[in-house]
């Protein structure tokens, strides 16, 4: 819009030049990922695919910020999932990967209002290295597992005794969505994050269920809270989460985590722990625990990863295992950077305690995906 524009615009409608003026700062980017997919469930069945996201996630973000004075300012962030290999929309909604508004103060630190990941979320997804990118699902080490796929490995939000992505429902203004990498963002959540302090910084959040009749008694309400300490080569948190039964899955879950990554010059590794517990009527195991090690080495244009570890419960796991692990993944490939925005990658993933499971059928086997793609960041 040029100058004249913009007069001719606020002589007819004075309160857009106020509103235009006022917004000091609005970006539009994201990034788009594409790839060619051979994918073998525990059945034996193949499958051939185009597939979206199958590194990380295709998103379009849009982001703004207006300066109000002394240090504080007004932000807003909208998160979009567009389906490069259709062209649509998440069927989770329009923006369905964030959708907040905030304040934030240079010296009090930020108040968030909206949908977005949950503490442990982020935690995890730091010391994956790749913001949970490759792996089952273009998730990282990060997934919610699937009976009939892959298991469940590390979590970023309460399991609550669940094995086929049930355990991580959401339940919000009277519809639920159950059994999707999706429940790892939560609907109505109020989020404060500190100030950074000499490397730390500190992030609480609460969200509310809203499950109809049910939202009096707290049910669906998760509270999530991170502590972190980072410098030029060291990053470290703990994390715990709680989310109440509601009524998609009736079962009570406590996560705890701990995990962090260090940097030695081309390579950084990372490591993970966590441990969580279940109660209620739902819940097929209750409890759990986890571990991930992760490395990362950068070599000219290549950046070639490892990422293993595995999954314990003591009740009814993925696949049918009793009482023990009921996942054990290997996670390898590398990018290959053509720019600092492009880079192709080839991803080979694998669950070793696929084939171990019952009921089993004739051609069980374990698990495993290979992938070759593009990945664009604007």
């Amino acid at each position: 819009m040029n100058i004249k524009a913009m007069i001719a615009t606020a002589a007819l409608f004075p309160g857009f030049a106020g509103l235009a003026m006022a917004q000091s700062n609005v970006k539009i980017m994201g990034e788009l990922d594409a790839g060619i997919q051979y994918y073998k469930a525990t059945n034996g069945t193949t499958v051939k695919r185009l597939q979206n996201g199958a590194f990380a996630a295709s998103r379009l973000i849009f982001a703004g910020t207006e300066d109000l004075g002394g240090g504080l300012a007004a932000n807003f962030n909208l998160e979009m999932a567009p389906q490069v290999d259709t062209g649509e929309l998440s069927r989770f909604g329009a923006f369905n990967r964030n959708s907040s508004v905030s304040l934030s103060s240079q010296s009090l630190g930020e108040i968030r209002m909206g949908k977005f990941l949950t503490s442990t979320a982020n935690l995890v997804c730091q010391v994956d290295q790749f913001w949970c990118g490759s792996g089952f699902g273009g998730s990282g080490i990060m997934y919610n597992g699937d009976v009939s796929t892959v298991g469940r490995w590390v979590s970023g939000t309460p399991g609550r005794g669940g094995n086929n992505n049930d355990g991580v429902s959401v339940f919000s203004g009277g519809t639920g969505t159950a059994g999707t990498a999706d429940s790892n963002r939560k609907n109505n959540s109020t989020q404060y994050i500190t100030p950074r302090i000499g490397g730390f910084q500190g992030k609480l959040m609460y969200a509310l269920g809203e499950a109809g009749n049910f939202a009096k008694n707290g049910s669906g309400n998760q509270l999530s809270a991170t502590v972190t300490y980072s410098d030029k080569n060291l990053f470290v948190g703990i994390g715990y989460e709680s989310v109440r039964p509601d009524p998609l899955w009736n079962a009570k879950g406590d996560l705890s985590t701990i995990g962090g990554t260090y940097r030695f010059e081309n390579l950084t590794v990372g490591a993970i722990y966590q441990y969580e517990t279940a109660s209620g009527p739902a819940a097929k195991w209750t409890r759990a625990s986890d571990w991930a090690v992760t490395a990362v080495y950068q070599v000219s244009v290549f950046e070639p990863y490892l990422k293993f570890g595995q999954h314990r419960t003591n009740g009814i796991g993925a696949y049918g295992i009793k009482d023990g692990i009921d996942s054990q993944v290997v996670n390898v490939g590398t990018l290959y950077r053509l720019s600092k925005r492009t880079a192709l990658y080839a991803d080979i993933a694998t669950d070793m305690k696929g084939s171990e499971g019952k009921p089993l059928i004739f051609k069980a086997v374990d698990p495993r995906v290979m992938t070759v793609g593009m990945h664009h960041w604007f």
